[in-house]
């Protein structure tokens, strides 16, 4: 197992997740306190319809307003009046933040109100229970028993999402107090919320920085260590005795895990592959471009540069999908690997690529290899790229 590094640089604060080897497989940025956090719900005021975007603008603060688009407003809890399929300038509503504020972008909201923690997911609408795909039978079924023996109220009034890391649990105590916890939240928005004048915060959501870490696996580290007292302190609620808060006056936590030169290279352009060839990594306004080159490595018989380039394409594979966790690229990403003869080591490459792709916590999809052999994948955007709080 690896570790969690979370240092403070450039004022924000970055987390590190080293494998075992002292490589790390992602590296993800958050501000140092509370701001922009999605999630939070409020109690806003819709000051706009505009419906040629199909869309509302709607004030959760003096002077701070957020974007609901339309398709993101299902019979959303009207603090005045019933719904009756419209929206209205005027209109109190519960609403949550789900995206924070990119650039001249506005934070986006829904009234599709979930809350989000370390093994589940609770949404308001909904009345069954769901279960991560990556949960084996054998999980499922104890994790559907302790649900059954707890005996928890009002369980069926909204729905959950189990998440892959209560398989981690010996014991589901840990998953069922964080259900019965977001039921005792949402059952209070519920009973309050008509009552609440309007701009009211009904639920603070938590710290960025532990919001991307409760998004982490529990089996990918044993630790999180910080020499930061701003991350120390805000992730003190949310964690126990696995976080470590590192004062050695000796060595810093940068210098002791070469966080710089693992900074340096997720930022470089060209990343070198263990056979010689390297990547180069280019994004652009329309997508992320990715061109393999076998480098000064080559063969003098026409199968030794077959299998040359089917070995560059495959270290290729598994270095891409790792730099796109580390970059944080998202949107269309087009790559150029080595042109192949061979039919079966093109699948091989294809599947390979798959595999690896399927690793990455967020949502990434291998499309196809057109006919020019470009090959084409998408990931979804939820934060922004690395380089854009660090180049």
């Amino acid at each position: 197992m690896g570790r969690v590094i979370i240092i403070k640089k450039n004022g924000r604060l970055v987390l590190f997740l080293m494998d075992d080897a002292g490589h790390p497989q992602m590296i993800q940025t958050a501000p140092c306190d509370k701001e922009e956090t999605p999630g939070s719900i409020y109690i806003g005021r819709v000051s706009e319809i505009a419906s040629g975007i199909q869309a509302a603008f709607v004030t959760i603060a003096s002077g701070e307003k957020v974007f609901l688009p339309l398709n993101q407003c299902e019979n959303p809890l009207l603090t005045g009046r019933k719904y009756d399929g419209r929206l209205k300038t005027g209109d109190e509503l519960v609403i949550q933040i789900s995206a924070k504020a990119v650039k001249s972008k506005l934070p986006s909201a829904t009234t599709r109100l979930s809350l989000t923690g370390k093994y589940c997911v609770c949404h308001m609408k909904g009345n069954n229970i769901f279960y991560s795909g990556k949960l084996n039978d054998g999980q499922v079924q104890a994790i559907k028993e302790a649900v059954k023996d707890r005996k928890m109220s009002d369980c069926g009034k909204y729905g959950f999402i189990i998440r892959t890391n209560a398989g981690a649990l010996d014991n589901f105590t840990p998953l069922l107090d964080e259900m019965e916890h977001f039921i005792s939240i949402f059952n209070d928005i519920l009973a309050k919320y008509k009552f609440r004048t309007c701009y009211t915060c009904l639920y603070s959501s938590k710290p960025e920085i532990a919001a991307v870490l409760q998004n982490i696996s529990v089996q990918d580290y044993d630790e999180v260590v910080t020499d930061s007292e701003e991350a120390y302190t805000m992730l003190t609620p949310f964690l126990t005795g696995n976080l470590r808060w590192y004062q050695d006056p000796m060595i810093s936590l940068t210098a002791l895990y070469s966080l710089e030169s693992h900074l340096s290279r997720a930022l470089d352009k060209k990343v070198w592959l263990p056979s010689g060839g390297y990547l180069v990594i280019e994004p652009t306004e329309a997508m992320v471009v990715i061109d393999v080159n076998s480098g000064k490595a080559s063969g003098e018989k026409k199968a030794e540069k077959e299998n040359l380039y089917l070995r560059t394409n495959l270290e290729a594979a598994t270095e891409i999908a790792r730099q796109l966790r580390l970059r944080n690229h998202s949107g269309m990403i087009m790559v150029d690997f080595i042109n192949m003869e061979s039919e079966e080591n093109n699948r091989l490459l294809m599947r390979t690529l798959g595999e690896q792709l399927r690793k990455d916590r967020i949502k990434t999809k291998l499309v196809d290899m057109t006919a020019l052999g470009i090959v084409e994948i998408t990931r979804k955007k939820v934060s922004r790229p690395l380089a854009d709080f660090f180049l």
